[in-house]
């Protein structure tokens, strides 16, 4: 906290402000957040789900004038082992000890703002939202996800990026521009077991290309009207989540034994979106659309030379390039979300949402390679996936998002019934939860979570030892993680 005070005594002597008492006056130092920690167990076999959450988080504030400086300070907490036949109070250590759980300390915003006459104008590390609906919207793409927290019942799953925002209002209107001087991707694990989604590759750092990332920059121009906000938005940038570039093949020495290098990256790409709120009486209706133009670039790898780690090149020299295969892929997709929100009978609120997404003009070129003992045919068209967008897209092309919330007991209990359905595929994931305010500040939280695959479309087929195909359709991989959680949290 000192070291804190000092800083903010800093920050307000930078602005000239000789008069401490006029500080005193004129500032003020807020702070607010939550402490939290829960327990998630598998409904198949009660094995504890070793996922990360945010065991303390807080807010900071200082203002003066029309200067303010904010900062989110976290400490994450994940368990890397647990022998859950140990009585309670060895339990208890494991979920303390360095040895078993990895703690991260992190500040997840810290941003200097300044409030002139024409609007506002913000630096440093910041979290935004950009889109009209709740969750998972298409427009939302200036900060990247941390997966982790996708089924962590979390608001928490954006993470903080270095950028300067300029807003500029004028009656009706409100501009706003973003600069990012650095691209951030999003955190996906790596095929860890607990987390539900499989990737169907083992990516590694060394496998991504070298490429020259610039600046992203956007921004967007809404307009208000007494019913309604419609709004337009551009962004250029890079791609959230990775792509497979291309491949290469090399030999070693004695020409006998062969390997593969495959190279991913991320693709350039730019979206134009609108998206619209209206309330119409008690219907609130909102809407995103948003449209991407997505590019591999050009840049060969022909001449990087095979830098993998596995036992045969342990022995062996791979220094001959057979092959070279870049796929150039290109493409054009949309993304939708459209959300309704209706109070029904019994103070029961309702919000449901409808997503999708298209691609078009796919481009990609075809790789046909004769080699002495096997060979090579991709097609590039097969390789493309959105890079950038809604996080639900990743689970399923088109579906439906529903919410019922039903509040009791003077709002000191409340029930919350969540699914979203796949809809083309009908793979499901449900989630019931049941929260009660033990005392003031505190709250208790049961929560019940119910995945749903469709293994008659997508049956038990492992083709390799490490990956059964049928787990690559999410919801199938989200039978197994099934669950109940409990949570206590304190809000201070």
């Amino acid at each position: 906290m000192n070291f804190i005070m000092k800083i903010l005594f800093f920050i307000s002597f930078s602005f000239g402000l000789f008069n401490y008492q006029d500080i005193l006056n004129k500032s003020s130092l807020s702070y607010s957040g939550y402490s939290n920690i829960y327990a998630i167990n598998r409904t198949s076999d009660s094995e504890l789900i070793k996922l990360p959450f945010r065991l303390i988080s807080i807010d900071f504030g200082y203002n003066y004038s029309d200067f303010s400086f904010n900062a989110n300070w976290g400490l994450e907490h994940k368990i890397k082992t647990l022998d859950s036949a140990q009585p309670i109070n060895s339990l208890i250590y494991d979920l303390i000890s360095k040895t078993n759980v990895d703690y991260k300390s992190q500040f997840r915003e810290a941003y200097f703002s300044f409030y002139p006459s024409f609007g506002e104008i913000k630096y440093g590390k910041q979290i935004h939202s950009w889109g009209a609906v709740d969750i998972g919207s298409p427009i939302d793409v200036l900060n990247s996800i941390d997966y982790y927290y996708l089924f962590t019942d979390s608001d928490e799953t954006k993470i903080g990026k270095e950028s300067l925002l300029i807003d500029l209002f004028y009656n009706s209107f409100k501009f706003e521009f973003i600069f990012m001087p650095k691209h951030i991707p999003n955190n996906l694990p790596n095929n860890d077991p607990d987390f539900p989604i499989v990737l169907p590759a083992s990516v590694q750092d060394y496998q991504f290309i070298t490429q020259d990332k610039k600046y992203e920059y956007g921004g967007y121009l809404q307009y208000s009207l007494s019913n309604s906000d419609w709004t337009a938005y551009y962004f250029s940038g890079y791609d959230r989540n990775f792509n497979l570039y291309g491949a290469n093949v090399f030999s070693d020495d004695f020409d006998i034994n062969t390997v593969t290098d495959t190279v991913f990256s991320y693709r350039s790409t730019q979206m134009y979106a609108l998206s619209n709120v209206s309330f119409i009486g008690d219907l609130t209706l909102r809407s995103d659309f948003a449209y991407f133009e997505t590019d591999s670039g050009n840049q060969q790898i022909s001449n990087r030379p095979y830098s993998g780690s596995d036992p045969i090149s342990d022995f062996l020299d791979f220094n001959t390039n057979l092959a070279s295969s870049y796929f150039n892929i290109a493409g054009k997709y949309y993304q939708y979300s459209l959300q309704l929100e209706y109070p029904l009978p019994y103070d029961i609120d309702l919000t449901t949402q409808f997503f999708g997404y298209e691609k078009n003009d796919i481009q990609g070129e075809v790789v046909d390679v004769e080699l002495t003992n096997f060979s090579i045919y991709l097609d590039g068209k097969d390789f493309f996936y959105p890079g950038m967008g809604s996080s639900t897209a990743t689970l399923a092309k088109n579906g439906v998002l529903f919410n019922l919330t039903k509040s009791l007991m003077d709002d000191t209990m409340e029930i919350q019934l969540s699914s979203l359905i796949d809809t083309e595929d009908k793979g499901s994931l449900s989630q019931l939860k049941w929260t009660y305010e033990l005392f003031n500040n505190t709250n208790l939280s049961i929560l019940y979570y119910k995945g749903k695959g469709n293994r008659t479309k997508f049956p038990d087929n492992p083709e390799t030892v490490d990956i059964d195909e049928s787990l690559l359709y999410p919801f199938n991989a989200m039978e197994n993680f099934s669950h109940i959680r409990a949570q206590i949290q304190y809000y201070f």
